[in-house]
């Protein structure tokens, strides 16, 4: 049986470890593993912080491993392993730029800009969820003609819309 493992923090150590468990601001992860530095403290074996937390013994053991490699800061989630994002903040001002013109960009068009701009590949989906995130919203767009129509067109269409209504054909339509 391997010897027993203990983590022996000061005074101040335990009460700064003590206001990061009680801080309801902080992940749960930061503050569980607090909560297992103290009870390591108290005496409490390995086998029992587990039970009592809910964790593997082999991750209360990784606790006190980061714990003594890093101290406090060991405490904090690492980053998260993959590939950087490819909408970095110099994509995020293209688009907010891009956005503020006078014309109207759907997500697809923004991510064929920022591919032509950039060199990436972006999906429009994932513009589009960046652009909810950076708080924009969309709405539908729906044509409006840019001049008022004709008086005599607007008259002979509202005459042919009301022989069409009444099921008359009109003499030239075949």
């Amino acid at each position: 049986m391997p010897p027993a493992r203990f983590i022996r923090l000061t005074q101040e150590q335990d009460a700064r470890l003590r206001e990061i468990e009680q801080d309801p601001h902080l992940k749960p992860k930061v503050r569980l593993r607090a909560q297992v530095l103290r009870l390591s403290n108290r005496g409490e074996r390995v086998e029992q912080i587990a039970v009592y937390t809910g964790r593997s013994p082999t991750s209360v053991l990784r606790d006190f491993d980061r714990w003594k490699e890093r101290g406090s800061e060991g405490l904090a989630d690492g980053t998260a392993p993959g590939n950087p994002p490819r909408v970095t903040g110099e994509v995020k001002a293209f688009m907010e730029e891009n956005l503020a013109e006078e014309r109207t960009w759907n997500a697809k068009q923004l991510a064929e800009a920022v591919g032509e701009r950039f060199g990436i590949v972006v999906g429009a989906e994932a513009i589009r969820q960046h652009l909810a995130a950076m708080g924009y919203r969309w709405k539908r767009t729906r044509y409006a003609p840019s001049k008022p129509p004709d008086p005599e067109e607007e008259c002979e269409a509202r005459k042919e819309l009301e022989a069409l209504k009444k099921g008359l054909r009109r003499a030239n339509s075949f």
